[in-house]
């Protein structure tokens, strides 16, 4: 049997236990084996394995260095590439472009010299910038023009005459919308259906299935210091102004409601705003329970009541 039929088994058994404990078994039409797409819970039979309706998801995106870690949608899995998780991979390698890390394709540019603009690319391995103009986005005459103020400029020393603009396009509110979609599919592979089922979570599902992001409490955090393969999960005692859940992937940490309750995402949201400085930067000192990163479902408080 494969990986997808193992998952399929072992995470509808899941899902009508976790039913039955809050009294709604009698929302599955049968004692068949159903399991819900963890985004929009939607139950489908164990037929949507051979019909490709429940895909692998990678957590993060595949293009975010990802891992297939457990089944959603095929729906929910293509729609949030189309709309957000392409931003939070342009956002990405942006950051990397300008933190000096290496970036596994060219960013647009616009380079200027002279006030004369030239369409091009920034590359990176990580020992410096490659930059080029892409010939077939440009006016030959304007190349020419570009090149000899460039030269000009340089004949006289005057290196500030030439700037470079970032060209890639993303939406960040697009890209955090991913984000939090990624610490969402990873707390439910860690934690179960125990956890996501409870009305804490209605709001992160609610923007999941909306192709647009909403105003959603700001939990998500970014340190460009971190190392990109970081992969934790926390479970926050304390402070208890952000009792949580607490997802840290790469530099982002996105802040969850707790499995027990105690505190809604607006609440952890005004205990983030509460911690910040001046400055906007928030330092935090945390005490908790780390759960293992899941590389495939681990239902771990389903499995704690069985």
């Amino acid at each position: 049997m494969g990986k997808r039929e193992n998952w399929f088994r072992e995470g509808a058994l899941y899902f009508r236990q976790a039913l039955e404990q809050i009294g709604l078994a009698d929302r599955l039409p049968s004692f068949d084996s159903y399991y819900a797409c963890p985004c929009c819970l939607i139950a489908l039979p164990f037929e949507a394995i051979a019909a490709q309706e429940l895909t692998i998801e990678h957590v993060p995106p595949d293009g975010l260095g990802g891992k297939g870690m457990l089944l959603t949608c095929k729906r929910c899995n293509n729609e949030s590439g189309r709309a957000f998780d392409v931003h939070a991979i342009n956002r990405a390698r942006i950051h990397d472009l300008l933190a000096g890390r290496g970036v596994n394709r060219p960013v647009r540019a616009v380079f200027l010299a002279g006030g004369i603009p030239v369409r091009g690319e920034v590359s990176s391995s990580g020992n410096g910038w490659l930059m080029q103009g892409v010939p077939k986005q440009n006016n030959p005459a304007m190349v020419k023009a570009h090149d000899r103020a460039l030269r000009s400029a340089s004949e006289r020393g005057e290196e500030s005459s030439f700037k470079f603009t970032i060209a890639e396009r993303f939406s960040p509110q697009h890209a955090d919308v991913s984000w939090l979609r990624s610490a969402y599919l990873a707390a439910f592979a860690a934690l179960g259906w125990r956890y996501i089922l409870r009305p804490a979570l209605d709001p992160i599902r609610v923007q999941l299935k909306e192709s647009a992001p909403a105003e959603l409490p700001a939990v998500i955090g970014f340190n460009p210091d971190v190392d990109s393969g970081t992969r934790e999960i926390m479970i926050v005692h304390e402070p208890e102004s952000l009792r949580s859940v607490l997802v840290a992937i790469g530099g982002y940490s996105v802040f969850l409601p707790d499995p027990w309750g105690s505190l809604t995402i607006e609440q952890l949201e005004r205990g983030i705003e509460g911690l910040r400085d001046e400055f906007g930067k928030v330092d935090l000192t945390l005490s908790g329970q780390v759960a293992p990163w899941p590389l495939n479902p681990l239902y771990l408080l389903d499995k704690a009541i069985r």
